[in-house]
């Protein structure tokens, strides 16, 4: 699994009651659909949840440049 430094990662926010309904297994850390690397909860905020990761996809853009 790929790994990364807390700070190489930013906070990503997601709504949480569609986070769970699409996950079948949401463990800590993840890649999660091959989009996110998804590293720790850092806060729930009402209807949205606020996660430390990357998005990946951004990565594999900035590669092919």
């Amino acid at each position: 699994m790929i790994k990364f430094k807390d700070s190489e990662c930013y906070p990503i926010m997601f709504n949480l009651l569609g986070l769970i309904a699409v996950s079948d297994d949401l463990t800590l850390p993840m890649v999660w659909h091959d989009k996110y690397y998804l590293k720790k909860v850092i806060e729930i905020d009402g209807k949205n949840i606020f996660i430390l990761g990357r998005n990946l996809t951004l990565e594999v853009e900035d590669d092919q440049i």
